[in-house]
């Protein structure tokens, strides 16, 4: 027996309990029609409070979801230059259907857009977004699955120190139907704010010089200000909240609602790290998310349970390192990585030190090397191509090797190489790359293969010290500020 109910086709299924009730009228057919009648109105009654109920694990999931998402919500949900969409938020929902047997459908937009397609049913869900008063009068939400924090940027030459100082003075950028205007209006009524349609129409607004402070989730922020190359010119001020994105379904859609629910119980949580630290961002430890379940017995076993819990996490941690960089690593055919072009993970430099414009020796470069394989490490890791130029094309490294008077072959370069990393970037860094020559249509071109760091690593040069990190298909370099809080984010949970 099968019922469905529409909208959302939950189906129902009694097969094992229709056996059951044949044979008990099997059973009641050899006794008194009395007895034959109780049997009889009993296991209807059971029947109509199965149907009602459902019974445990009796609920199918949907065979399709249409989600909307974000289009310029980076890292978490943005449309890639092909027109795909990605993050860590897509790769959470394609994990969920994959779990659960469900095929997902992403429609981007901004984040207004969104809201009205699932108000008018367009989409099933919201990807991922905070709970708020204001959104619960057209919104249900379901269990929380990921923590986001929230900052408040300003120039970096702006006297003002504190939020409370904002009052009539500037006026705060924040994202159309965000949680932060909401947020400001509650906590902070007499700060001004203006709206605008994304993320990204803020930080356009804040670089060409018409906002001075806004309101942008971390790390979303960085990216944006990478794009501009414009890290000098903002810091944060504050972080204002830290709060945990939720489904959003149409308020009054219940069945949705418990399916997605339970979805969520379907994925791993060690699945769910993994995509973390896929994405540059380390989830915080078991002990940080359950914290209320475990106080008594980090009291009595504070010692061990720590010494323990640091030697789990870091071995989990490299493993999961090694497995991001293994399916790169065990890639060997290189042209076809270098035809997909530069981008989050792969980076083409024309030379090593040898400069194509000028024929001379160029030390310039190789600084620009290093600060490439420092903003690998400080990410997701990636692949650095030498000897190839911006279009692809394989130019060599033939002019580096006649730089190498004692050496001019593979051996000086890599020799070279390795003394760059150790100089620049520390002893320590070379565990976590590996460096490949091979020649390309006659010439040779080298490969560096870099893990995601344990450790933050910075660049020295002349005494000096800059913290790198991945933006976009460029290294970009954070101030003092920005990096701190982004080793904070990325390593210290």
């Amino acid at each position: 027996m099968l019922i469905s109910f529409l909208p959302l086709k939950d189906r129902y299924t009694l097969k094992g309990r229709n056996l059951k009730l044949i044979n008990i009228n099997r059973y009641a057919d050899s006794c008194f029609p009395f007895c034959r009648s109780l049997v009889a109105a009993v296991c209807g009654a059971v029947l109509a409070v199965l149907i009602a109920a459902g019974g445990p694990g009796s609920r199918a999931m949907a065979e399709s979801l249409t989600i909307a998402c974000y289009q310029d919500y980076r890292p978490y949900s943005y449309v890639s230059d092909e027109g795909k969409p990605e993050g860590l938020l897509i790769d959470f929902w394609m994990l969920w259907g994959q779990r659960n047997q469900v095929t997902i459908t992403f429609l981007p937009g901004f984040l207004s857009q969104g809201l009205e397609r699932v108000k008018s049913g367009q989409a099933d869900v919201m990807i991922g977004l905070f709970k708020s008063e204001e959104r619960s009068a057209f919104l249900d939400f379901s269990n929380p699955f990921m923590e986001v924090h929230t900052n408040l940027y300003v120039r970096d030459d702006s006297p003002v120190g504190a939020i409370e100082e904002f009052s009539g003075k500037l006026p705060v950028g924040v994202v159309k139907d965000g949680f932060a205007a909401s947020f400001l209006k509650d906590r902070y009524p007499n700060v001004t704010v203006t709206a605008f349609k994304s993320p990204r129409e803020v930080a356009d607004m804040a670089v060409s010089g018409k906002l001075n402070a806004f309101v942008l989730d971390f790390p979303n922020a960085l990216f944006l200000m990478a794009e501009h190359d414009s890290f000098d010119q903002f810091k944060s001020l504050k972080t204002l909240y830290r709060e945990k994105l939720r489904a959003g379904v149409r308020k009054g859609n219940t069945p949705l609602l418990s399916m997605i629910n339970q979805g969520l119980d379907n994925v791993p949580q060690k699945d769910v790290d993994a995509l973390y630290t896929e994405w540059g961002i380390v989830p915080k430890p078991f002990f940080a998310r359950h914290r209320g379940w475990v106080m008594g017995g980090v009291v009595i076993l504070l010692a061990g349970c720590i010494g323990f819990g640091v030697y789990v996490l870091r071995l989990k941690s490299r493993l999961r390192k090694l497995k991001l960089t293994g399916n790169l690593a065990d890639s060997n055919d290189w042209a076809q990585i270098i035809a997909r072009g530069e981008n989050d993970w792969v980076e083409f430099k024309s030379s090593l030190r040898w400069n194509l414009k000028t024929e001379k020796t160029d030390k310039n470069l190789e600084t620009v090397i290093v600060k490439t394989l420092s903003a690998f490490m400080n990410a997701r890791g990636g692949t650095l191509f030498i000897g190839i130029s911006d279009d692809g094309d394989p130019l060599g490294i033939e002019a580096d090797y006649q730089t190498f008077q004692k050496k001019p072959n593979r051996d000086g370069f890599m020799l070279k190489l390795s003394d760059l990393v150790s100089k620049h970037l520390g002893r320590h860094s070379h565990e976590f790359i590996v460096i490949q020559i091979q020649p390309m249509d006659g010439k040779d071109v080298c490969r560096i293969l870099v893990k995601p760091g344990e450790r933050p690593v910075f660049v020295t040069d002349q005494g000096k010290e800059a913290f790198y990190i991945r933006a976009g298909a460029s290294s970009v370099p954070l101030s003092m500020s920005e990096a701190h809080e982004y080793i904070n984010s990325r390593w210290q949970g």
